[in-house]
């Protein structure tokens, strides 16, 4: 693939890594606020589970109409309306009295920021060469984990000084600005639908023109780990802030900034991790970033320290958060460049509905058996997917096929 004239890649991948802090610091903020929720309208544990369900569910919903949607008006206005609507609907959550009209509105929420994964992914990876793709995207990644660490940071502050309804406004109105002055800095190229790019001939098989997958095979056995790492580490950043309150009698102000440090560490784990994958190959990350994971969720129940759990809790964000840009940069090259909105959609689509399922499912395990049971159930499920990295091919062994 060649990049076309007059493209500067730089100002692509910024903007989205702009929006990436914003539409991922939201997923993770809800996160931090549900045992707030939860209390404020007398939740269980298996009603608050389902609405991380919700969220992820509707994302899940929306990002393969995204990224068709990506292809008819073009990834620059998709991206900008998603966010608008996602700011919106998480800031209109202050009017929440109710469960059912919480569950809605964080329905709502979710087809806005299911836009951006997709449609994001795809821009920037089209806006540069293949070599240069994967620390492109790793930066990418690096980013959303950013938006992890500092809104549940922000979110911690605001609820505790002034109420979740409060924290909802303010974080809201943010997103909106942040909406609003990427589109209006695009506005010259609001009407480009795709980077042109070059394509050659053969390009053209059924596949690519359904989804856009070269290798079908390969496409599967990403997807299936995308599946599961986002499925273990949707639950676990669920219930995580339940750990802490309810068994490690952390005050409710210091609950943001203990999960800050987990997807602080998370962060730096989508970055160092991505930008390892030419020196020590997809499969080699991939497994030792899920087994430490596996580990650290056998562990962390039963940390009895708080200063022992504050330096755990980074070291575990890295483990549970590096293999998702490892995963994201091994897609690429499975994927023809001028189809990548909808197979991305497709496999953002897959990992989404798992992240949906796995907080309720997880929710129901823990209303049974305990909370600390959910931790020891998501390591055994990673554990038994293990064996498929095996199977990944290192991206020269068909990186060309997707050219």
């Amino acid at each position: 693939m060649q990049r076309p004239p007059k493209v500067n890649p730089k100002k692509y991948l910024w903007w989205c890594c702009i929006l990436h802090v914003i539409n991922d610091g939201y997923i993770a903020s809800l996160s931090l606020l549900l045992p707030f929720i939860a209390k404020d309208l007398d939740l269980t544990y298996t009603e608050s589970g389902l609405l991380k369900t919700a969220i992820h569910g509707a994302i899940s919903v929306a990002q393969v109409p995204a990224g068709f949607l990506a292809e008819r008006f073009g990834d620059i206005v998709m991206l900008g309306l998603g966010g608008l609507w996602f700011s919106f609907s998480y800031m209109i959550l202050f009017l929440a009295f109710s469960y059912s009209f919480t569950l809605i509105l964080i329905l709502s929420a979710g087809v806005g920021g299911g836009v951006y994964h997709p449609v994001g992914t795809a821009l920037v990876s089209n806006a540069y060469l293949d070599g240069e793709s994967g620390s492109a995207i790793s930066t990418l990644n690096f980013f959303g984990d950013v938006g992890k660490a500092i809104f549940p940071f922000l979110a911690g502050v605001l609820v505790v000084r002034f109420g979740w309804r409060v924290n909802c406004v303010v974080l809201g109105m943010v997103g909106l600005g942040t909406s609003i002055l990427y589109l209006l800095f695009f506005r010259r190229e609001i009407r480009l639908k795709r980077l042109s790019l070059e394509v050659s001939g053969d390009q053209f098989d059924k596949t690519s023109r359904r989804w856009g997958i070269a290798q079908p095979g390969q496409f599967t056995l990403y997807s299936v780990l995308g599946l599961l790492d986002n499925g273990i580490r949707s639950a676990v950043t669920t219930f995580l802030g339940f750990l802490l309150i309810e068994k490690r009698g952390i005050q409710e102000s210091s609950v943001g900034g203990m999960m800050s440090l987990v997807f602080l560490g998370g962060a730096l784990g989508k970055l160092l991790c991505g930008l390892s994958i030419q020196k020590f190959g997809v499969k080699k990350i991939i497994l030792v970033t899920e087994i430490l994971m596996v580990l650290g969720c056998f562990v962390l129940p039963m940390i009895p320290s708080r200063w022992i759990l504050l330096l755990f809790l980074p070291l575990f964000g890295f483990m549970l958060n590096g293999t998702s840009s490892v995963i994201y940069v091994g897609v690429a090259p499975t994927l023809r460049s001028e189809f990548r909105s909808r197979g991305y959609a497709l496999h953002y689509t897959l990992s989404f509905l798992s992240s949906a399922i796995t907080p309720y499912l997880f929710g129901l395990v823990g209303d049974a058996y305990g909370l600390n049971t959910i931790f020891h159930a998501t390591a055994i499920v990673m554990l038994l997917g293990l064996p498929l990295v095996f199977f990944l091919k290192e991206r020269e062994n068909f990186d060309k096929k997707s050219r």
